[in-house]
Order: structure tokens, then C-alpha cells, then sequence
């Protein structure tokens, strides 16, 4: 019996011991079924006997399974978390981390806006994991529009709307500064995001800027610089980050669905897989399903992407349709064409403010405005590097001199800019480089000598003096501007183009003699003759 048994046999397991522990199994099960059967009818005596029988059972149980091979436990493999992965929660740790609890200590809406700049973050972590053991799916996939790039253009909109929600926030320029470059998490469906990512730093660092200048001197001139500098070392690393692990886009590493492994990291309630021992815990559960129920898309009898989504990845789509992107447009009517209804242009049609670009930009004079009234910058006369800058003065800023009488002692190397300056006179001693002058009224500026040129632009009402020489003088887009040229400036050529009531004033004939005015012509009249022949003079006035 003995030989028999050894020959009844699977995989190295011997059958009779296996059909020995299976009975124990059963009859244990068995008797803990009586046992809480007797229990509930209170059978003191039926659980006394159950048990006796429990306690002999167990022992033949027992040396059955002594008697059996001991079965080796199975190993629970970890899931092991790609480098690219820990560099990228390292980057959320030591940049998005420390901008998110500085924008809570500054403002409380500012805050909201970071937690959701943070969360738009976390579903890219997620993207990348999946892709990390995925096989490679077109941005313009559907389920990716889905799962992806809607989500992330939601919270990506939400910023954007948090910014417009709060105009009047004593903390716009951090609002601004936030929306202007949250677009840069659009990387994750750009072939190029080395080169992505810049440009939207350099929009986000206009409202910097500001709120560096606007803090300076002031209490809170401390915790804006670190925001400032927090906040924009998100796009120095994010684009570090990517150099390294995503240069061309989202690295793909896998064999596996991108929908499946997306829904196991990103935690989604429809799948029944539970988290993988040593995995990172799963990010906050995903938005409802309604949450882009405002997303309307007309005529979707004629465009195929309505079911795309939205986002940068459906603008690819329309792009990619060539000739077919117009098949949804509506032809206008010739009673709605504004070229053959003059009625229709005279319609006024309100424009979006342009933003300038650049803060410190000539060609706008910038007033700030607290409580309905402007106030007017600080006036500023100082030599930065080698150019002097006199810059918003006006007759009361000037402290030592009561005609409000500027001088500036220059040299060859030094260039002279006045702007924005009124009713104030500048007198520049010395021979200098270069002389300009923009958007100032009733300035006036007494020159001794100019090496290059004289440029006076957008200017009201202002006088320019030469006591020695100026080569070229240019004045453009000014009206009412009156120069003075001494005996040893009369060579000076001088450029003109848009401006009204522009004279110019020579010396006389003897010293006695008193100066010439000259009105510079601000009208020309062209005469044709045969075969298209012309001429053009100015008109003079007398």
C-alpha cells in the first residue's frame, strides 16, 4: 500500500496527504458550523460535546499536516518606482512645495489658486507614471483627451478664472503673474518642451517685475521677493526636469493599455485593482463627471472632434485636418459683410486693453490710481551706468532750485534720456554722446555740444537750445516745439516728420540784430505733368 501511495503523485505533492488535509479541512469547518449553531439556541451541552469532538479532530488534523510537504509562501513583488518619477516628486517637493505655502502666507485666494496650480501638477505626475508602463498613444486620442488633457485644462481654466474673478485683489499682479504662466503645463503634449517652457516664463515675469518694484521699500518686500523667486524656479527646474528625462515628450516605457494604468495610479473608483505595495499613495479622487458639462460644441453633425475633447492636443486635431478644417464654418451673408454695408462699420466695437510689452516701456506714461485719484511717479535724476535718466520730474520735485532748473554735468562716454518730465529746464554742460527726449510737455533743455544727435519725440510744447553744436537733431510726432541755434550750430541738419507748429530760431545778420524765426513746413503739394512726371515742394508760410 505503501508503493502505492508513493506513485499517486502531482507535481512532487503526495495525493493521499492532500485528500488527508482537505478531510481535516472539512470536518473543522463542520464542526465550527455546530459549534455556533448550538451557541445561538444556548445548547450548553451540544457545545460541550462539539467540542470535545473539536479537540480530537484537531489533533488528527494536526499530525496530517505535519505529515504534508510544507508549501513555500509566495513572494509579493513591490512595484518599483521609475527614476524619472522620484526625480519628478523630488521637483514638486523643492519648488511647487515651498510656492504653494508662500502664496497661503501672502493671501488666501492667491493660496486657492496655487493648491490648484499644485493639483494640475499632481495628474501630470500621474500621466507620467502611467506612460512609464504604457505603450505609446496619440496626443490626440480620445480616451488620452479625456483622461488627460481635460482635467488638466479644467484646473488650468479654474487659474485662469480665479485671476479675472479677482480684479480688484490688493494681490492682481500675483493673480496675473500665476495665470500668465500656468499655460507651461501644456509641455506634456508638445514635441519640443525644452524650448516650450521659456516662453511662458518671460510672460509670467512681466507681473514679477512688477511686484518686485512695486514691493521695494516696503514691509512686505521680503516675502515677495521669495515668492517671486519660488514661483519662477518652477519653470527653471520643470525645464531641467524635462531636458533630462522628456526631451521630445512623454517617454513611453511600457507594454501595458495606457487607460488601465492610468486608472490604477491615478486611483479612479471604477476599477476594482487595490494599490501595489510600495507604491506612492494616490492623489486626490478625480473631478466629476459633470465638471465639464459648459464645454459646448456647436454643429457637431460637421465636426468630427467634438468627441476629441479640448485642450492643445483637439487644437493638433483641427490642424492635422488640412483643407477640412473649414467644413464647419458659416458662410456670411452679403447683408453682414461691413465692406458692402458702410452702415454696419460705423458700429462701434469695444477693444480688449493691450498689455505693453514692457514695464518700463518710453512709450507710456504709467500712473498708478489709489482711492479715484492718479498719483504721479517719483521723479528720479541719476547716472546709471554711463546715461543719465531725469525721469518724471516736475517743477516741485526740483528741491535746490526754485525755476526748477536741472544741471547735468556730462562727459564724452555719457548719453542723456529725459522722459516723461513737465515744466521743468535741463541744462546738460559738457559734450555728451547722445541727447533724447520722449513724452515731456513744457521742458526745456539748453544743450552745449552733442557728438552724435538730438532726438526730441512725442513732446508738447518744448524748447531746445544749442549753444555750440549738435549735428543732426530729429524731432518726430511733436507739436509746439520751438529751437534756438547759436551762430556756431548753423550746420546742424535737422530731421523732421509729424509735427505741428515746429520753428526754429537763428541768430540775425549782426549780434545787434534780433533772432530769425523759421516755420518749419508741415505742408507739401505734388504737381503732375505728362507721362507721370512730378514734382514735390514744401509749402511755405510767411
Amino acid at each position: 500500500m505503501g508503493d502505492n501511495n508513493h506513485n499517486f503523485s502531482i507535481q512532487g505533492y503526495n495525493l493521499v496527504t492532500l485528500l488527508k488535509r482537505l478531510e481535516a479541512a472539512t470536518s473543522r469547518l463542520e464542526d465550527v458550523t455546530i459549534y455556533q449553531e448550538e451557541h445561538s439556541r444556548g445548547g450548553s451541552e451540544a457545545s460541550h460535546s462539539s467540542n470535545d469532538k473539536h479537540v480530537q479532530i484537531e489533533g488528527q488534523n494536526k499530525a496530517a499536516i505535519e505529515a504534508a510537504p510544507v508549501v513555500p509562501p509566495v513572494e509579493v513583488q513591490e512595484t518599483i518606482i521609475p527614476t524619472s518619477i522620484k526625480e519628478f516628486d523630488s521637483f514638486i517637493e523643492s519648488t511647487v512645495k515651498p510656492y504653494v505655502e508662500l502664496s497661503n502666507q501672502i493671501d488666501t485666494v492667491l493660496g486657492e489658486q496655487a493648491l490648484a496650480f499644485k493639483e494640475a501638477v499632481l495628474k501630470e505626475r500621474d500621466v507620467l507614471l502611467a506612460a512609464s508602463n504604457s505603450k505609446k498613444v496619440a496626443l490626440d486620442d480620445g480616451k488620452f483627451q479625456e483622461l488627460v488633457i481635460q482635467p488638466i485644462n479644467q484646473l488650468i481654466m479654474k487659474i485662469i478664472q480665479i485671476k479675472d474673478d479677482n480684479r480688484s485683489n490688493v494681490k492682481f499682479n500675483y493673480l496675473n503673474a500665476v495665470a500668465e504662466g500656468v499655460p507651461v503645463l501644456g509641455w506634456i503634449v508638445t514635441s519640443t518642451p525644452v524650448s516650450y517652457i521659456p516662453d511662458f516664463k518671460d510672460s509670467a515675469q512681466f507681473w514679477t517685475n512688477r511686484i518686485l518694484k512695486d514691493s521695494k521699500g516696503k514691509g512686505d518686500e521680503k516675502v515677495s521677493s521669495e515668492w517671486v523667486k519660488s514661483f519662477l524656479n518652477i519653470f527653471d527646474e520643470l525645464k531641467r526636469y524635462v531636458k533630462e528625462y522628456h526631451t521630445t515628450g512623454i517617454t513611453w516605457n511600457g507594454e501595458g493599455e495606457f487607460e488601465t494604468e492610468y486608472n490604477k495610479v491615478s486611483g479612479d473608483s471604477s476599477t476594482n485593482s487595490t494599490p501595489l505595495s510600495g507604491s506612492a499613495p494616490p492623489p486626490p479622487p478625480p473631478p466629476p463627471a459633470n465638471l465639464f458639462d459648459d464645454v459646448v460644441v456647436e454643429n457637431k453633425s460637421t465636426t468630427s472632434s467634438s468627441s476629441g475633447g479640448v485642450g492643445m492636443g483637439a487644437v493638433f486635431a483641427e490642424l492635422n485636418k488640412g483643407e477640412g478644417i473649414t467644413s464647419g464654418l458659416k458662410k456670411v451673408d452679403k447683408s453682414e459683410m461691413t465692406h458692402k454695408n458702410p452702415e454696419l462699420r460705423k458700429k462701434s466695437v469695444p477693444m480688449p486693453p493691450k498689455k505693453p510689452k514692457k514695464l518700463s516701456s518710453s512709450s507710456n506714461v504709467e500712473k498708478e490710481v489709489k482711492g479715484g485719484r492718479e498719483t504721479k511717479k517719483e521723479g528720479k535724476v541719476e547716472l546709471v551706468d554711463n546715461k543719465w535718466m531725469i525721469t518724471n520730474m516736475e517743477k516741485e520735485d526740483v528741491i535746490d532750485n526754485s525755476n526748477g532748473l536741472i544741471i547735468i554735468k556730462g562727459s564724452m562716454d555719457q548719453s542723456v534720456y529725459i522722459g516723461q518730465c513737465k515744466g521743468v529746464i535741463i541744462q546738460i554742460e559738457g559734450k555728451v554722446n547722445a541727447i533724447s527726449m520722449n513724452l515731456c510737455e513744457r521742458v526745456g533743455v539748453i544743450i552745449e555740444k552733442a557728438i552724435s544727435s538730438v532726438e526730441v519725440t512725442k513732446c508738447s510744447r518744448c524748447e531746445v537750445q544749442v549753444t555750440d553744436s549738435v549735428p543732426i537733431m530729429n524731432i518726430d510726432q511733436s507739436e509746439s516745439t520751438n529751437v534756438y541755434l547759436s551762430a556756431s550750430s548753423l550746420d546742424t541738419e535737422l530731421y523732421s516728420s509729424c509735427c505741428t507748429a515746429l520753428n526754429v530760431n537763428v541768430p540775425g545778420e549782426t549780434a545787434e540784430d534780433d533772432l530769425k524765426e523759421i516755420a518749419i513746413s508741415e505742408q507739401f503739394v505734388t504737381r503732375f505733368g505728362p507721362n507721370g512726371k512730378h514734382t514735390t515742394e514744401a509749402v511755405m508760410f510767411h
